[in-house]
């Protein structure tokens, strides 16, 4: 097993351990819970998903179906371990594949998540996938990495004197900032990681359909979340 499958393997564990602590304590997700309270949800959709945990409030709560979808075979057979051990009545599915190119049909969920995802994919295509797949008036929640988070990450390498951070940290805010600027992506190596803020996913989600309607609840400056609308056809 490679490094970067164990370090994978290491990170899905610790979120499988985040999702027990809430079930038993609902009160950790009550924020999203009351989020899709006032709207009929009979279709979750996870994108980046890990072990499913975003599919419990987004969906299970409401006995809706969650698709869960990611590209770690690691991730996804946690997953598919958690809920039968756990949650064993809900109606889920674990699919691999590329948030770019997805697999199901026009208009075929109420809620889509994408949670620390984004920052790895293509975002246009993504964007233009959560669009063709939420239904009108639909949610989309989606929390990113902002410039501030790599500054972060950079300052704990000097701190620290490791210069993995700081060349990693330093290779993402100067594809960013590329983005940022001229309106595209760089997504090849060492250019395939940016950062985004409101600014940009503003721009790029109005070519959708898509509006930014407040930061959700639960955001904080270096990983801001946001809860955004599909608009209804006119």
């Amino acid at each position: 097993m490679s490094k970067e499958e164990q370090e994978d393997i290491g990170f899905f564990e610790s979120t499988r351990k985040y999702f027990l602590s809430t079930l038993k304590d609902p009160s950790i997700i009550k924020s999203t819970v009351d989020l899709v309270a006032p709207i009929k949800v009979e279709r979750a959709l996870d994108i980046g998903c890990g072990v499913g945990h975003a599919l419990f409030p987004l969906a299970v709560s409401k006995k809706a179906f969650g698709a869960a979808v990611d590209t770690s075979e690691a991730g996804l057979r946690i997953g598919r371990d958690f809920y039968k051990t756990h949650l064993s009545d809900a109606r889920v599915a674990f699919i691999r594949a590329r948030a770019e190119s997805l697999p199901f049909a026009t208009n075929s969920f109420d809620v889509i998540n994408c949670s620390l995802a984004l920052p790895y994919m293509d975002n246009a295509r993504v964007f233009s996938e959560v669009a063709r797949l939420l239904r009108p008036g639909g949610l989309f929640f989606l929390r990113i990495h902002h410039a501030r988070y790599y500054l972060q990450q950079m300052r704990e390498g000097v701190k620290t004197r490791d210069v993995i951070p700081m060349f990693h940290g330093s290779r993402v805010l100067v594809a960013g900032t590329i983005y940022h600027l001229i309106r595209r992506q760089p997504l090849m190596w060492p250019m395939n990681e940016s950062y985004q803020t409101r600014w940009l996913l503003s721009r790029e989600l109005a070519k959708h359909n898509l509006v930014i309607d407040r930061e959700h609840t639960v955001t904080n400056p270096r990983t801001p979340a946001f809860v955004i609308h599909k608009k209804t056809e006119n």
